[in-house]
């Protein structure tokens, strides 16, 4: 039930597959809005009726004095945060992926060898 039209995707009519176009939208509370939805064609004039909700939090605000969100984390994001945790309190134990990359040739560097990444020679 949904289509294409340019960059966005809406969603189309059940009887003609025309694109739905949104009347309105009301905001029920914070996070729930309810919204109609019309058919394009004017031979069929469908109507349809739903909600937007936002129901969790993908990514924290950048900005410093944001408030916390009410809504809950993303499995992703719940685990960024506890990965970022794990860190602070391991210190540098682990080192990260690109930390280990600049640690490799950092003692390739101190063991005289050359600082350029290996490649194969050519025939």
């Amino acid at each position: 039930m949904s289509a294409s039209t340019g960059s966005r995707a809406t969603f189309s009519c059940e009887a003609c597959d025309t694109p739905l176009l949104k009347r309105t939208s009301r905001l029920q509370h914070r996070h729930l809005r309810s919204d109609v939805w019309v058919c394009q064609n004017p031979l069929c004039g469908a109507t349809y009726a739903g909600n937007s909700e936002l129901t969790s939090i993908a990514s924290p605000s950048g900005m410093p004095d944001a408030p916390a969100s009410e809504l809950p984390p993303t499995p992703s994001y719940t685990r960024a945060l506890l990965q970022m945790q794990w860190k602070l309190e391991h210190g540098s134990r682990q080192l990260d992926m690109l930390d280990a990359i600049e640690f490799v040739e950092a003692s390739r560097i101190d063991a005289g060898g050359d600082a350029r990444p290996h490649q194969a020679a050519a025939p």
